[in-house]
C-alpha cells in the first residue's frame, strides 16, 4: 500500500500521517474547530476509510532571520490502523532538510519517505504548490508557538510525531 491520503474536515486541507496519532500539514491555513482527519487508503479499497477526531493542535512556527517553516501538529483521539510511512528521523536531520529545502516542510518530508516514498520531492514540490497559502487565498494558521530556530522548531515536530492518542484527559 502506497501512503494514506488524509485530509482534514472541514476544509480538506491535506495533511499527513506523522505517526500512528499524529497528524502534520506543512504550511497550515486557517483552521476551523472541530476537525476530523479523514484517513483513505490507496490505493482505494484496501481498507476502510478513517474518520478520526482531533482532540488537540498546535501550530508551530520557526522563523531563525534566514527561513521559515510552520507546521500544525494534531494529536488524534485514537490511533489509524494506517502505519506512517516515514523514517523516523532526529531533530538535527529534520533541521538540517530544512534548511536545504529553504523551510519547505513538504520537501524536507519527502527525504524522510513520508511524501511519496523517499525522494518524492516532486511530488512534495506539486502538494506544497497546490496547498500553499496562496495571496487571495486562506489565511494562514496564526502560530501558537514561534521559535528562533529551526532546530528548536524540529525538535517539536519530532516531539509530537512520538505522541500517544489522547484519552480526553
Amino acid at each position: 500500500m502506497d501512503h494514506p491520503r488524509v485530509t482534514l474536515e472541514p476544509g480538506g486541507i491535506a495533511a499527513l500521517l506523522l505517526g500512528p496519532a499524529v497528524v502534520l500539514v506543512p504550511a497550515p491555513p486557517a483552521m476551523a474547530d472541530g476537525l476530523t482527519a479523514v484517513v483513505r487508503p490507496v490505493p482505494a479499497g484496501l481498507g476502510p476509510v478513517e474518520r478520526i477526531a482531533v482532540v488537540e493542535r498546535e501550530v508551530a512556527v520557526a522563523e531563525d532571520g534566514q527561513l521559515t517553516s510552520s507546521a500544525g501538529l494534531l494529536r488524534l483521539g485514537e490511533a489509524s490502523s494506517y502505519a506512517a510511512q516515514g523514517e523516523a528521523c532526529t531533530p538535527q536531520r529534520l533541521a538540517e532538510a530544512l534548511r536545504r529545502h529553504r523551510g519547505d516542510l513538504w520537501s524536507a518530508l519527502a527525504e524522510f519517505g513520508y511524501v511519496g516514498g523517499r525522494g518524492g520531492g516532486v511530488q512534495a514540490a506539486a502538494l506544497a504548490a497546490a496547498f500553499a497559502v496562496a495571496p487571495g487565498g486562506p489565511e494562514p494558521a496564526a502560530p501558537d508557538r514561534v521559535f528562533a530556530s529551526v532546530e528548536e522548531f524540529a525538535a517539536r515536530c519530532c516531539a509530537w510525531r512520538d505522541a500517544p492518542p489522547s484519552t480526553g484527559g
